[in-house]
């Protein structure tokens, strides 16, 4: 499963007539931070700044997580764990697929919360 929906939907169960909103915001942010999480990832593997690619592999798999999307989250935690462990020249070959995964749960969730 791509998305699990449940992680958003719980929050229908606690907000009730505002969680539309609060969904929408959250998905909203998510798309948002994850380009600028790519961004931050590319810029440190061009510059071999272990600290930053794994801060925002670590920021990113939260985010992920957040709206359900697990196995993307898990992708992220694998770079995290190997950007603190192997040199990131060698991770560079992992990006294509990771942004790949990210597209997959962005369109998914956009079927989903339209």
């Amino acid at each position: 499963m791509i998305v699990d929906p449940s992680a958003l939907e719980a929050y229908r169960e606690v907000m009730e007539d505002e969680a539309d909103e609060f969904i929408a915001d959250i998905t909203s942010s998510f798309y948002a931070n994850a380009r600028e999480l790519f961004l931050k990832m590319d810029e440190a593997l061009a510059k071999d700044d272990i600290e930053g690619f794994v801060r925002a592999a670590h920021t990113f798999k939260s985010t992920a997580a957040t709206v359900g999307a697990m196995p993307l989250s898990g992708l992220l935690a694998d770079l995290e764990k190997r950007g603190g462990s192997e040199p990131l020249a060698g991770l560079q070959p992992l990006i294509p697929p990771l942004k790949q995964a990210y597209e997959e749960v962005e369109k998914k969730l956009r079927e989903l919360y339209p």
